[in-house]
């Protein structure tokens, strides 16, 4: 039973560990695109919109 609940909190941590990352990768892609836009001075037509789900 121990060996189960180690398996499930091992596979929630791995889960997390992906969604943590993901988020880290489109914060540094949005951070890239503002400074492209700062540095060109051009308005994005598209908006970029982050979910941070707390």
């Amino acid at each position: 039973m121990k060996n189960k609940i180690a398996l499930i909190h091992k596979e929630a941590e791995e889960k997390k560990a992906i969604v943590e990352a993901r988020r880290r990768e489109e914060l540094l892609k949005a951070e890239e695109m503002a400074a492209k836009s700062r540095a060109t001075g051009q308005i994005p037509k598209k908006a970029i919109v982050l979910h941070f789900d707390h």
